[in-house]
Parts: structure tokens; sequence; C-alpha cells
């Protein structure tokens, strides 16, 4: 099947057409990253994307550059070359309507600046008690069009912090 999208790929590229989607600039970094994270000689770089029929990564489609550098990912974890950043909120990405993990980071952050709470459980009880003006119970129920209401109350509040009001 991957021959296949290569093929397609290389097919619409002759004729003009663009039906598949590029490698991104951010993808070649991680994949190259993850080569040099592994030690791969050239030779063993071009073998391992020889199962895509290319011989560079910048002729990957974005669906093969995703596959290529998640295979990279888990062979450089198992060897232990690699550990797999965490990033807060992430496991609630995708959710429809919803807040994005981004936003939930930058909302947290901003609380951060403003809240006078001295230890993180009351900073967290403090930031609880504020959604709930906006009837959200938790950081999770946060809806994408809440945000922008949230991030506005919390820049006057930067600003009365800041001696600015």
């Amino acid at each position: 099947m991957l021959w296949l999208d290569s093929f397609m790929f290389y097919l619409c590229k002759s004729q003009g057409y663009n039906a598949m989607p590029e490698i991104t600039p951010a993808q070649i970094k991680r994949i190259h990253t993850l080569k040099n994270a592994l030690e791969m000689t050239d030779t063993q770089y071009r073998a391992a994307l020889e199962q895509f029929h290319v011989f560079s990564s910048k002729q990957l489609t974005e669906a093969q550059a995703g596959q290529f550098a998640s295979e990279l990912e888990n062979v450089a974890v198992s060897k232990g070359k690699w550990v797999r950043p965490y990033r807060k909120y992430q496991h609630l990405g995708g959710r429809r309507d919803m807040a994005t993990p981004k936003q939930l980071r930058m909302i947290e952050a901003m609380w951060g600046d403003v809240s006078r709470a001295g230890t993180n459980a009351d900073r967290a009880a403090a930031l609880k008690k504020f959604l709930q003006r906006f009837d959200i119970s938790t950081m999770e129920d946060i809806r994408w069009y809440d945000v922008r209401k949230i991030v506005a109350a919390l820049k006057a509040m930067q600003a009365g912090v800041k001696g600015e009001i």
C-alpha cells in the first residue's frame, strides 16, 4: 500500500497536481532529530527510507513522514535514546468544540501570573473557583468559545496586578 502512496504522489506531481500534502518542515526536522538521536549512518537512514520507495525524507508525503517519524521514535524510545516529551493537557487534544491543550496551558500560565496563592494546591483551587464564574467546573471543561472571555478577564487582572488600571 505504501508503494501506491508514493506512486500516486509522483504521478500527481508530474502532472502538476498537488493531491497529497507534502512533508512539512517540522516533520523534516523531527525525522532528522530522531535520526541523529539514533546515531544512524547515512546508509542506514537511506535503507529505512526505502520502505517508502524514496531516497530522501523530502520526497515523503505528510502521512508517510508522520508514520516514518513514529517508527523512528519507537525505535529510539526502545533503545533508551529518546524520551517522549510530556505536555500537560496533551491527552485532551482533538476534542470537538473544546479548548486545545495549548490554550489550556496558556490559561494556566496566565493564572499563575495573577494568582496570589502560595502553594500549587491553593493556586489550583483558586483557578477552579475563578472558572466557576464562567460556569465551568474544571480546566478540562473549557470550550473553545470560552477561551476568549477567560483570557480577556486574565489580561484585565494582569493589568491590575501591574498597576495599569
